[in-house]
């Protein structure tokens, strides 16, 4: 857990004694100094109707970095926006675009609202919810790690290897969006053996809209120590009350005003993922609806009484 990766710290530290020759890189840097992440913030796309999402980080030459890993790196932004479209259409599967007038209106309707153009099931169940934004959290998390990394000169056995997100939390604060979150890492030491401790970080990312892709901008990322607990209304209020946060508050953004996410916000999820029971309920959603359709048609040619 959280406590016990942070006290894992502490007990390491009490037993093992460090001379400052001694001290790697990654430790040295991470003295709790909240260090801008300069260069370009990472981009985030979230292509229309695929239920994926994919980050872009621009590295120190310039370079473009994809997560998920999609090849490169890209030497532009439309270069990698050109691999994610070919990785879509290599995905997608012909059964989900049938020829025009070979399946029925119905099926049509009923398929689009069931399955992504992969041929993944939709779910909103919520365990599937919560393992899906995990997972997009992971891909963030990974980018601000290895942005981090390479904003420090962090490399080989220096370098922090992302392990986990252990918390993430979505806050809005007059109308503008963050994402709070707490991230595992792990680095070997100057001897080049990992010593088994986890070094907990706390990120801020402010989030901002540019045409097809959201902005994130890094606006803290720094190692967590043990007694840090700083105050944060935005991830108490919404769910996310053991998040850990540096203790000094001014260091963050976001999370300062007692208010909540804004009305309409929260995720709504279904009590199961039965397949069957679904496509029947779609179904007969539809039907209705086109019948009442054609009904409403037919009747404008009927008589005024």
């Amino acid at each position: 857990s959280l406590n016990e990766s942070l006290g894992a710290s502490v007990s390491e530290e009490t037993c093992v004694t460090v001379t400052s020759s001694a001290l790697s890189q990654s430790e040295a840097v991470a003295q709790y100094t909240i260090v801008p992440a300069p260069g370009s913030p990472i981009l985030s796309r979230l292509p229309r109707d695929w239920g994926l999402q994919f980050y872009i980080r621009v590295d120190l030459s310039g370079s473009f970095h994809i997560y998920p890993h999609l090849g490169g790196p890209f030497k532009s932004l439309q270069e990698a926006d050109n691999a994610i479209d070919r990785h879509l259409l290599d995905r997608q599967v012909t059964k989900m675009c049938p020829e025009q007038g070979s399946v029925s209106r119905l099926d049509k309707v009923v398929q689009r609202c069931l399955y992504w153009p992969d041929g993944r099931r939709k779910k909103r169940s919520k365990s599937h919810v919560v393992e899906q934004s995990h997972n997009r959290m992971c891909l963030l998390a990974q980018a601000l790690v290895d942005k981090y990394n390479e904003n420090h000169n962090l490399c080989g056995d220096l370098a922090n290897e992302f392990k986990d997100v252990v918390q993430y939390q979505s806050i809005c604060e007059n109308r503008v969006w963050y994402y709070h979150l707490n991230i595992t890492t792990r680095a070997k030491g100057a001897d080049g053996f990992s010593h088994g401790i986890d070094d907990v970080f706390f990120a801020e990312v402010k989030r901002e809209r540019q045409g097809q892709h959201e902005e994130l901008v890094v606006s803290c990322f720094c190692m967590l120590k043990p007694a840090d607990n700083g105050c944060c209304y935005g991830c108490t209020n919404n769910g996310s009350p053991d998040m850990k946060h540096p203790s000094i508050t001014d260091k963050y953004t976001a999370g300062h005003l007692n208010a909540y996410l804004p009305f309409g916000c929260r995720r709504e999820f279904s009590d199961s993922d039965d397949e069957e029971e679904a496509e029947a309920k779609l179904r007969d959603m539809y039907e209705r609806a086109l019948m009442s359709q054609t009904f409403w048609r037919n009747s404008s040619h009927f008589p005024l009484m």
